[in-house]
């Protein structure tokens, strides 16, 4: 086995995993066990993952061993819940890990929740969920197409009054959505025909 230090102090945490398994799975550990690199540790067996979340890491290892995410729509746990925002950082772990399929997993539990599998009610990322991934992926990120589409499709003007420090990129996105949609508003009265003067200063 190798033994994998995930976070900072206070909270870091160590985790044993078989090399073989999670070698399988991700690419970054992979390499990480090459003896080139390896070497370069004072431990070749212990791998650190210091600015990764020591409860996303641990979804991981549930991944890895069943195969399955712990988290699913489940009516009795509330949005705000702590699971549901280790999601966020376990897809920039999964981005870190290189490891695709443990990421679509993921997206494919986001998928579940904003469609609101029965008997759970719909649930949609939160705004630190949305803050968490795009710090932590790439620009072509699919999972930020997924956030996009939430938003553009369900989004409330109140999400972005009571928070208005949402990543700029994915401001751009939202308004570059909202401008390809706004082909479906074409037989809606456009508002500076109603009355010019909501336009004045008074």
């Amino acid at each position: 086995t190798i033994e994998v230090v995930v976070g900072q102090d206070p909270d870091k945490k160590s985790f044993h995993v078989h090399e073989l398994a999670i070698c399988d799975r991700s690419e970054f550990f992979r390499n990480a066990m090459k003896p080139e690199w390896a070497s370069q540790r004072q431990d070749g067996r212990i791998v650190e993952l210091p600015e990764d979340d020591p409860e996303a890491f641990s979804f991981y290892m549930i991944w890895l061993y069943s195969g399955r995410i712990p988290t699913l729509p489940d009516p009795h746990v509330p949005p705000t819940s702590e699971s549901h925002h280790t999601l966020a950082y376990a897809y920039v772990l999964g981005e870190r890990l290189l490891d695709n399929d443990f990421k679509n997993a993921i997206a494919d539990t986001y998928v579940l929740y904003a469609r609101g599998m029965p008997p759970a009610k719909r649930f949609y990322p939160s705004n630190e969920e949305i803050r968490v991934i795009y710090e932590g992926t790439r620009e072509s990120s699919p999972l930020r197409k997924l956030l996009v589409d939430i938003w553009a499709c369900r989004g409330k003007h109140e999400w972005i009054e009571n928070d208005p420090d949402l990543p700029k990129d994915f401001m751009v996105e939202i308004t570059k959505a909202l401008l390809k949609a706004r082909t479906n508003f074409d037989s809606v009265s456009r508002p500076w025909k109603n009355a010019h003067e909501q336009y004045h200063d008074h």
